[in-house]
């Protein structure tokens, strides 16, 4: 990971836990910033912050109800296969995106 980011990187968002979060520290940049949503303690350990994260199924069933009324929309200016995550990011840090850039696996 470092050789794509020698100076590391600005920020880390945990998804995983475990030995992936033990990797944390030594891939922010001097000034880079985690938060992790599997373990609240090991991330304020490593000066991070935890999101506390709760799937509610009212909530989804809510916004499926929304995108079907054409209530709510979500503009896709991109979107890229996985292996061009490179060129999304470059479109992502160009700043002038308006909606959403999407990875497919």
């Amino acid at each position: 990971m470092l050789q794509l980011a020698p100076g590391g990187v600005s920020a880390i968002l945990d998804l995983v836990g475990g030995h992936a979060l033990d990797l944390t520290p030594r891939l922010l940049s001097k000034n880079g910033r985690m938060a992790s949503v599997i373990d609240p303690n090991r991330a304020m350990e490593l000066g991070g912050h935890y999101v506390f994260v709760r799937p509610d199924a009212v909530d989804l069933a809510n916004l499926v109800r929304y995108v079907e009324q054409g209530r709510l929309r979500v503009h896709v200016t991109q979107t890229f296969p996985l292996d061009r995550v490179d060129e999304a990011h470059r479109l992502l840090e160009g700043g002038h995106v308006h909606g959403k850039i999407v990875l497919t696996l």
